[in-house]
């Protein structure tokens, strides 16, 4: 009796473990009546280093952007049994990203496709299951009006509720955009440079453009790869609690001579951290979490590994091995505390800090701990402090704690130029579009 009692207890506690384990690896199954989008991005066709931006023009284009791809890839890997009846809507949206309610720019069958080239995970695969690919403009989907954009995915069994979304832009480069860096300062609530950078856009534009004053309104930066982190500089500023310092915006001049839109005080941040998830030997495919080789550490300022300018790099990867790996992140302070919650924020997740990579404090090894699924490739990344806010998203963000600041991180800033066209009802249309780094500005 007492022997099948211990065999009873040793198989619940063996159960348990079992339990936990699937729980804490993420494998739970999906509920296969429903398409679990795993993840989204979206590159320029010709290389994933390149922004997702699409160029159309019209009888007022007059200047060339210097991209090298005309098109963008929408790629997303699903979790489901078969290839799912999945449709994308691609939707038009003003400059901050809200969805246009207007019939005339974003007609509901204008702009929808079906037509995705679907491949398998290799057969090792926990996380995912098919691959989807959708190439844009196509036969289906042609873009008459520039401005920001988002691609939605839908099930059609279920055509109502979004499974997905990403950003992309597509611009009409009617006018002529520089831009400027200067060395700057900004007051730090840490221990670390001050370095920043004071940034002015210059837009220039003809006669010939017809663009009237007023309705030239905005200019939004974004750093390379980071579409969640507008820098806006506009007419009617934005409150936003997204980040935790504040800058100084100033708009003067006109469009005929040149209209400055300059925001002054935008930390310089550090070069971004390199994990090469390549490498089996260190990031095998397996059942446990793959721990880091060696802890993450706080930066002062410095950094070792050249970046990809927040890019994330696949094509080292080979079809067989393209999967994700279940990473441990460990990132030591060496004592320091914060009254902030610590995010990991990188490539793997389109740089954006959510509640799903927030990372905990394990009190007894006084380290900060994350276990999250990430596709096999290599990553940029940084770790960001902040908080999340009532609505669950997170505010007050900033990488100057754990990532110090240093005016030699040589991240690239895309600038975007919005006008207010007064056509088909009025919509945000970007008429300038311009790339560069402090070492590359015409200071």
């Amino acid at each position: 009796m007492k022997g099948y009692r211990l065999f009873l207890f040793l198989l619940f506690h063996l159960s348990c473990l079992v339990g936990q384990e699937t729980k804490e690896l993420n494998l739970s199954v999906p509920d296969f009546t429903k398409p679990m989008i795993r993840f989204i991005r979206v590159y320029g066709e010709k290389s994933e280093l390149e922004p997702p931006v699409i160029v159309v023009s019209d009888e007022r284009t007059a200047v060339p952007t210097g991209l090298k791809s005309d098109k963008v890839v929408i790629e997303f890997d699903v979790a489901s049994k078969v290839p799912p009846n999945l449709f994308a809507r691609f939707i038009h949206c003003s400059f901050d990203w809200k969805e246009d309610e207007n019939i005339f720019i974003n007609e509901a069958t204008a702009y929808r496709t079906s037509n995705i080239f679907w491949e398998s995970a290799p057969i090792s695969s926990k996380y995912y299951n098919f691959r989807g690919k959708i190439i844009v403009p196509n036969e289906q989907v042609k873009f008459k009006f520039s401005g920001n954009w988002k691609v939605k995915l839908y099930d059609y069994s279920e055509p109502e509720v979004a499974l997905a979304e990403a950003r992309f832009f597509v611009i009409n480069p009617i006018a002529n955009v520089q831009m400027r860096f200067y060395s700057s300062f900004y007051k730090p609530e840490r221990n670390v440079t001050a370095s920043a950078y004071d940034i002015e856009v210059l837009v220039t534009a003809s006669s010939r453009a017809k663009l009237i004053e007023n309705y030239l309104h905005t200019v939004v930066l974004y750093r390379n790869h980071r579409w969640f982190e507008p820098f806006v500089i506009s007419m009617n500023n934005p409150t936003t609690d997204y980040f935790r310092y504040k800058f100084t915006v100033s708009i003067f001049g006109f469009v005929s001579n040149g209209k400055v839109f300059r925001i002054e005080g935008v930390p310089a941040e550090n070069g971004y951290r390199v994990i090469d998830l390549t490498n089996l030997a260190l990031f095998p495919s397996m059942n446990a979490p793959v721990r880091l080789p060696l802890s993450d550490i706080r930066r002062r300022g410095s950094f070792f590994e050249p970046h990809d300018d927040g890019a994330m790099v696949t094509r080292f990867v080979s079809p067989g091995y393209d999967d994700y790996v279940y990473i441990e992140f460990i990132l030591d302070p060496e004592g320091w505390e914060t009254n902030e919650e610590v995010f990991l924020v990188g490539s793997f997740n389109n740089w954006k800090p959510t509640r799903e990579w927030r990372m905990y404090y394990d009190e007894t090894e006084r380290i900060f701990k994350l276990r999250q699924w990430v596709r096999r490739a290599r990553h940029n990344y940084l770790y960001a402090t902040g908080r999340l806010g009532d609505d669950g998203n997170v505010i007050r963000v900033s990488y100057d704690e754990f990532e110090g600041n240093t005016v030699t991180s040589s991240q690239t800033f895309l600038s975007f130029v919005y006008y207010r066209n007064p056509g088909y009802g009025g919509y945000d249309e970007i008429v300038g579009f311009n790339i560069g780094t402090y070492f590359t500005s015409g200071r």
